[in-house]
């Protein structure tokens, strides 16, 4: 199989370990990087030995790149999405896909029109620990799926604007508290993409969500989203999960992630990893136990999911990291907004198919379908 050329927009920090690994998959090859910042570009060509660099409309310009590799701020996700698919592209975006439900359809209804893919990381759910759980639910190994519990908690503390500190400017290059920006969208995809792998599409969520921080003095003009979520999710299975996700509370050690069935209960590991100790504990036992991993990727292989698109577009086979679900947890986000606003129950216009497991035996840094 042809490598698929890949040009990445984007040269900020995510982007060295996407170009660290892209040298160990054969799926594709990262052949240009773009950042409106040209020294940004420059730098990151020179240290991944990559042989063009320049600015975005440059590289969409180009008529060798088959896919983009998004790695804006997220409020560009969106924007940079479309552009990518009207240039003739297929876009892989990180997470989320984009802030805005409509820039999420539009790049859906691009990608239909002209027969190209989209692309939605994270891709963590490829890793050996999620494969492990996904293998253990779809054999029976915790009965039928009853409910999910889910939490992310990593406090950040608002400043005032002139403080200009941790808490306020970050790695976003924007206010961390702003809509599209704080946890829900930034590590709550991890969580749920890793929900969907496991369970399939939400239909309807509720719950409660607060601006914690925003009657505070100073922080009534930072604050200007809620950051502390109590949600309650109800999958098309069947099964009910609890989803909570605060920047405004300290970690206890609380469990990021466990699916509880009628028969045994797992539970997993961060969602933000590939690998880790997944534990069961069956209906006839007293307690967690390791189970064995028996698939790979279970090191920071970020760039996998990027690898299934390229197989994709070269087989036409569907990839699983697939603009859909992408845009169904966008939707789920927007939709717990909703809830906690509304005082109501959403129903979830959107749905996906839950992404296809890996094949047992598969090697690191490959993909099945690849020749």
């Amino acid at each position: 199989m042809d490598a698929v050329r890949v040009g990445v927009i984007g040269c900020g920090a995510i982007a060295g370990k996407y170009l660290e690994n892209s040298k160990r998959f054969s799926a594709f090859d990262i052949v240009a990087v773009a950042d409106l910042r040209a020294e940004a570009a420059q730098a990151r060509a020179a240290e991944y030995d990559i042989a063009w660099h320049g600015s975005p409309d440059q590289l969409l310009a180009r008529d060798d790149i088959e896919v983009v590799l998004n790695l804006t701020p997220h409020g560009a996700h969106g924007p940079v999405g479309i552009a990518t698919l009207q240039a003739g592209k297929s876009p892989y975006i990180e997470k989320p896909l984009a802030v805005y439900r409509e820039d999420g359809r539009e790049m859906l209804r691009l990608a239909a029109a002209q027969g190209l893919r989209v692309g939605a990381a994270p891709d963590t759910f490829f890793g050996g620990a999620w494969q492990t759980a996904r293998q253990l639910i779809d054999q029976g190994a915790i009965g039928r799926p009853v409910g999910a519990l889910a939490n992310l908690h990593a406090f950040k503390r608002p400043a005032p604007p002139q403080a200009a500190g941790d808490g306020y400017v970050s790695f976003y290059r924007t206010n961390f508290f702003d809509f599209g920006v704080t946890w829900s969208f930034d590590r709550g995809p991890y969580y749920l993409h890793a929900l969907i792998h496991l369970l399939g599409p939400v239909a309807r969520v509720t719950g409660s969500a607060r601006e914690f921080w925003s009657d505070q003095p100073g922080l009534a003009e930072v604050v200007k989203t809620p950051t502390h979520f109590a949600a309650v999710l109800d999958f098309a299975c069947g099964a009910v999960g609890t989803l909570l996700i605060s920047s405004d509370v300290h970690p206890t050690g609380l469990p990021h992630l466990e699916v509880y069935g009628t028969e045994g209960s797992l539970r997993c590991i961060d969602p933000n990893n590939f690998g880790g100790p997944i534990l069961l504990r069956r209906a006839d036992g007293k307690e967690l136990a390791p189970v064995e991993c028996a698939f790979g990727y279970n090191d920071n292989s970020r760039g996998v999911g990027l690898a299934d698109l390229a197989v994709g577009l070269r087989t036409g086979r569907p990839h699983r990291a697939d603009g859909a679900l992408g845009y169904h947890v966008i939707d789920i986000i927007h939709a717990l907004h909703e809830a906690s606003a509304e005082g109501r129950h959403v129903s979830l216009e959107s749905t996906c198919a839950q992404p296809a497991p890996l094949p047992l035996g598969l090697a690191d840094w490959t993909i099945d379908g690849e020749a």
